[in-house]
């Protein structure tokens, strides 16, 4: 019933296995899985690696592994690509390798879509539990803290009018580990689109939910995904990135903007991506990130055209506090204030050395 596909580049074995493994320990056993392989053989952990992945698909035929088609610059769109190509299951989910599966999601899922009656419903997602690990630096000390919390800002989704969707996808990220897509839709829109290195998720979901498709949220935990500096978006390594990779980084996060601006709440400074080249040229050759104070409210005249914009949108007439939340559902600020209220767990460790500061990095603390 479904295809999962998981790409990898570098991953460490621990996390890989408890990748695997939580496929095998599924209740629902009905499932193909294709493991995308971008890690360069040269890698100190490749070896080690592969043998994880050969113990597991040793007299399994469930499991497939594939080297990337693009080892050169293997990114993660065109590895789910591939994966994509390579399946037939009527249902696809891209499940990250570092991340993992609690044994009733493939059950739920299967429960929940079998019992689907809207042909407009075209993925479902669960709630997933986050693990994110950090070190907090007191010159004389160090804090190690590992934190726990359900990505619940999807739980007014079952309530929202179908005009909403758009709007909510575009500034709310539904993760793809808990997620389940017809493999139909996901074709027709052409895969992810490989010219984005970062947010080609967000992009294809946008490209469904804009042709009229929109999901089903289901009331359970159903994944869990861990956050480290391993990850496109995680900011200690867009830190460390040359001002080549952070402008093009930069670009990417553009284009999308534009390829959106309909659902773009209250938006003056650039409407093209020559406007968006101008103003880094003004800049010094330096992007001017979003959310950073320069995106300013509309007001006046501007602020009356934007209303009746979205009133032919939306059909529905536009008032302060309506507007005022489409630009919270558009812009993130719905997302970050509605992370942490159903569960948000901790735990912190004194770090006295650097030894006790290595173990706790090399340590996978799972809570």
């Amino acid at each position: 019933m479904f295809d999962i596909i998981i790409p990898i580049l570098k991953m460490k074995p621990k996390y890989l296995h408890e990748c695997l493994a939580s496929l095998k320990a599924q209740q629902h056993k009905k499932f193909k899985c294709y493991i995308i392989d971008g890690s360069p053989e040269d890698w100190e952990l490749y070896k080690e690696s592969m043998d994880v992945i050969n113990s597991m698909m040793k007299k399994d035929r469930r499991f497939e592994y594939h080297r990337h088609p693009n080892l050169d610059e293997p990114y993660v769109s065109e590895a789910q690509n591939y994966g994509l190509s390579l399946g037939s299951n009527p249902y696809v989910s891209f499940l990250g390798g570092d991340d993992f599966y609690y044994p009733h999601h493939l059950i739920s899922m299967k429960d929940a879509i079998d019992a689907e009656l809207d042909d407009d419903v075209g993925f479902w997602f669960s709630m997933v539990r986050v693990n994110s690990k950090t070190t907090l630096d007191f010159q004389t000390f160090k804090i190690g803290r590992v934190r726990s919390w359900l990505m619940n800002h999807y739980l007014s989704y079952p309530t929202m009018p179908k005009y909403l969707y758009p709007f909510f996808h575009k500034g709310n990220a539904i993760f793809m580990n808990g997620l389940v897509l017809k493999r139909k839709l996901v074709e027709e829109v052409g895969g992810f689109n490989v010219d984005y290195r970062i947010g080609e998720d967000v992009d294809m979901m946008m490209r469904i939910v804009v042709k009229g498709n929109y999901g089903r949220w289901l009331p359970y935990v159903g994944a869990y995904l861990r956050k480290h500096d391993g990850q496109a978006t995680d900011s200690s390594r867009i830190s460390k990135m040359s001002a080549e990779e952070k402008l093009q980084w930069s670009r990417q996060l553009a284009q999308k903007e534009v390829d959106y601006l309909e659902y773009k709440i209250g938006w003056k400074r650039w409407k093209t991506m020559d406007d968006w080249e101008k103003e880094v040229e003004a800049n010094g050759g330096n992007p001017i990130l979003q959310g950073d104070g320069n995106d300013k409210q509309l007001t006046g005249k501007e602020l009356e055209l934007e209303y009746q914009r979205l009133e032919k949108i939306t059909g529905v007439k536009m008032t302060p506090a309506h507007y005022q939340l489409l630009r919270g559902i558009t812009s993130g600020t719905y997302m970050d204030k509605t992370h942490f209220e159903l569960l948000d767990e901790e735990r912190i460790f004194l770090l006295r050395t650097d030894e006790e500061t290595t173990k706790f990095d090399e340590s996978d603390i799972v809570i």
